[in-house]
């Protein structure tokens, strides 16, 4: 118990709004009565945010008992009831997710920034040897750290140093009340089987088992900022929009190979990044170091594409060709956006400045067509846009889909990213209309 007041007493939350995480469960209960003894002393204001996951029928009551500790405590208490999960089935993932959302609420209505949550010394190892059975990156097999910042606030743990036998012995002495979840105890759910059955046989080792899983956790999170750091100072380097340079990539050590690929891939699939597991990394890795052209499929219908020495993932779509009239802003099927900016400061192939009375309005992106020719900024004649393609190294299964900014008669303006046409202005000529790919 001590270690928990000197870790809390390390964070500096003297006169501040602190919001707390309150389940009703013994762990959320023994926190919430460890920072009320600490209220007077360091002059908090204590919010407690409850979710009613509205799953088992002593749940209204559990929320009217930690409601009524709060009034007697002069607490100010809120509380979100979820009257229905997304896909109208619960599930662990979207649960979380709403009381998270909620949790953010909280603290931004008392311009707080800090979440203290019941995370102990038990659930640490339950969640690392969990990660380490089904597979996780570096930073998931530290489990989770005392301090995060994932949010944009401060959400901190300082549980981690006491066991659940710890709390539960404390709250029954005190006679404070907490809530009893029958669902931990049944064999059906992952962590209740490492709770019952492995955690009591690595206590038998060391009782003070916990305390060495925070040293795990902690040189773990060590070694992934480290990681981080490096990466940082190499990522653009190697990865430009979403391609990535294969001869650069195969030049680094394999850890910050699977930190990039890591990077990348979050970049590209955003929410469903939860769909790619460690073989697909490895399928990666192991298809760049061949360097051989190939394809490989990846999930939620994206495909990989390695050709010229380049490596990008897109869209697996069956209809390639589309045609579409530009006004502002457009986003295209291979992820990018030609966007209307009132200014630029480059005159790289990535912008081009056009007089629109130069050309039939409207402009058009569309796809490639047969005989499609480009007058080429700074060249006599023209040229085919299949060769240029060819030139350029445009792999050819992108080439079908590639945007190519035209006019209304057909005339190509501009091939984003690789050429300009003769109708492209400098700064200092007459032009209304600057465009840019990104």
């Amino acid at each position: 118990m001590n270690d928990v007041y000197e870790f809390i007493n390390r964070l500096n939350i003297k006169n501040k709004c602190i919001v707390v995480a309150v389940s009703g469960g013994p762990d959320s209960m023994y926190l919430l009565d460890m920072l009320l003894k600490l209220r007077d002393k360091l002059k908090l204001k204590i919010v407690v945010a409850h979710v009613h996951h509205n799953l088992r029928k002593e749940s209204d009551f559990e929320a009217t008992k930690v409601e009524e500790y709060c009034k007697d405590n002069d607490i100010i208490f809120e509380m979100k009831k979820i009257d229905e999960y997304p896909s109208g089935k619960f599930s662990e993932d979207a649960a979380r997710k709403i009381r998270y959302n909620f949790f953010d609420e909280v603290v931004k209505k008392y311009n707080s920034d800090i979440l203290f949550t019941a995370h102990h010394g038990d659930d640490l190892i339950e969640t690392v040897l969990m990660r380490i059975s089904r597979g996780s990156s570096l930073k998931g097999y530290s489990g989770f750290p005392s301090i995060s910042n994932d949010r944009g606030y401060k959400i901190v743990r300082p549980l981690l140093y006491l066991t659940k036998e710890e709390i539960k012995d404390y709250l029954d002495k005190n006679n404070i009340w907490y809530a009893s979840d029958m669902s931990n105890e049944c064999d059906k759910y992952t962590r209740n089987r490492y709770r019952k059955y492995i955690l009591p046989e690595l206590k038998k080792e060391n009782n003070n088992i916990h305390k060495k899983y925070i040293e795990f956790s902690d040189k773990i999170m060590l070694a992934h900022e480290f990681i981080e750091l490096e990466l940082d100072k190499i990522y653009e380097d190697i990865v430009y929009n979403i391609e990535i340079d294969v001869a650069k990539f195969n030049k680094l050590h394999t850890i910050l190979k699977i930190y990039l690929l890591e990077k990348y891939l979050k970049n590209i699939y955003n929410e469903n990044i939860i769909y790619i597991e460690s073989k697909h990394i490895n399928i990666i890795i192991n298809l760049l170091n061949s360097k051989s052209n190939s394809t490989i499929n990846m999930p939620c219908n994206m495909k990989g594409i390695l050709e010229y020495n380049k490596f990008k993932i897109i869209n697996n779509v069956n209809n390639k060709s589309y045609d579409y009239i530009f006004n502002e802003c457009l986003e295209l099927p291979n992820g990018h956006i030609i966007k209307k900016v009132d200014s630029i400061d480059n005159n790289s192939n990535y912008m081009t400045r056009i007089n629109s009375c130069d050309i039939k309005m409207p402009i058009h992106v569309r796809t490639r067509r047969n005989g499609d020719i480009i007058n080429v900024k700074n060249m006599l004649g023209s040229k085919k846009v299949n060769d240029i393609f060819t030139d350029c190294k445009v792999s050819k299964e992108l080439r079908d889909t590639y945007p190519i900014v035209a006019d209304d008669n057909g005339v190509v303006i501009w091939i984003p990213g690789i050429k300009k046409s003769q109708l492209d202005m400098k700064k200092d000529e007459k032009y209304d209309i600057i465009l840019e790919y990104i």
